[in-house]
């Protein structure tokens, strides 16, 4: 007897049921639908946004084309960044870039975001902590023993 999944109703046979393609169609009809409709969502909070580029200090760069860091408003006020930076300063306490003064929080914040580490193996990506001041100042909350590159995509905090 089929089971369903609790939050989109996904079919899922047993064991020991006959297999037949319907209840996968059906499955992704329910998947392509509900993409659909985030990828919607996305589109209309981003449709208004005005990136800005950070100035980089320390030595950071960005990590090359397509990857210039950025930040910018969404219409909810949550600051949102992009892009991936590298060879810069990697001790605690570096500061990376100063956001202008509509795009600082309140309260200082401690956020994570990846870090590629060439240490031993090329493919290992580490949690890096980084902080924001109330002043807007950018600094790396942990030191980064190697790096190939520091990712600042699916940064989000509300403002």
């Amino acid at each position: 007897m089929v089971k369903y999944t609790p939050n989109y109703n996904l079919g899922m046979p047993e064991g020991t049921d006959m297999y037949s393609v319907l209840p996968q169609n059906v499955n992704m009809d329910i998947i392509d639908t509900t993409l659909k409709e985030i990828d919607t969502t996305v589109t209309e909070l981003m449709a208004d946004v005005v990136w800005q580029e950070a100035e980089l200090l320390n030595g950071w760069e960005s990590y090359g084309v397509g990857y210039r860091p950025k930040f910018a408003l969404d219409k909810h006020n949550n600051l949102i960044m992009k892009g991936a930076i590298k060879n810069g300063v990697t001790t605690k306490g570096t500061v990376l870039f100063i956001l202008p003064e509509n795009m600082r929080p309140i309260v200082y914040r401690i956020f994570l975001t990846s870090c590629n580490n060439q240490s031993t193996n090329p493919y290992e990506y580490k949690a890096i902590e980084l902080a924001i001041a109330p002043n807007g100042i950018v600094t790396l909350g942990s030191t980064i023993l190697y790096h190939q590159f520091l990712g600042l995509d699916n940064i989000s905090i509300k403002l």
